[in-house]
C-alpha cells in the first residue's frame, strides 16, 4: 500500500472559507474542496503548502497551525490529510491550476460536492471553537 501525504490551507476572510474546485479532468473532477497538495518527497509539509498555494492559486500564505489530521484509505492508498490554518499575505487568489476558486459561506460549504476526507474535516471542524 502506497502512503500519500497531502497539505489543505483553511482559509477565512470575513466569515466566509477559500475553497478551489478540482478540474474536471482530474480525480474528483468538479469537486470543491481546501485548497492545497501532495508533499514531495524530502519536502517539509508547511513548505508543501506555500509551494502549493502559490502553484495552484497564485498567492504567497502564512501556514499557521495544524487544525486536524484525517487519515483516508483510497484504493490501494493510504492518504494522509494535514489541514492548516492559513492566512493570505500576497496576492488574490485565482484559479491557476484548478478550475474555479470562490470564497463561500460556512452554511454552502455543507452544500458542496467534496471529497470524501473534506466532508469529515469540515463535518468536524465547523461545530468546533475557532483556533487563534
Amino acid at each position: 500500500m502506497k502512503q500519500i501525504i497531502v497539505t489543505a490551507a483553511v482559509i477565512e476572510k470575513d466569515g466566509r472559507f477559500l475553497m478551489a474546485q478540482r478540474r474536471l479532468q482530474d480525480s474528483e473532477g468538479g469537486k470543491w474542496e481546501f485548497p492545497g497538495g501532495k508533499v514531495e518527497w524530502g519536502e517539509e509539509p508547511r513548505q508543501s503548502l506555500y509551494r502549493e498555494l502559490q502553484e495552484e492559486l497564485g498567492v504567497k500564505a502564512e501556514i499557521g497551525s495544524l487544525l486536524e489530521t484525517v487519515s483516508e484509505v483510497k484504493g490501494s492508498m493510504h492518504l494522509i490529510l494535514l489541514y492548516f490554518k492559513c492566512r493570505i499575505v500576497e496576492g488574490e487568489p485565482k484559479a491557476v491550476d484548478c478550475q474555479a476558486v470562490s470564497w463561500w459561506a460556512p452554511d454552502e460549504i455543507d452544500s458542496l460536492p467534496k471529497p470524501p476526507a473534506d466532508k469529515r474535516f469540515w463535518s468536524g471542524y465547523r461545530f468546533r471553537p475557532p483556533v487563534k
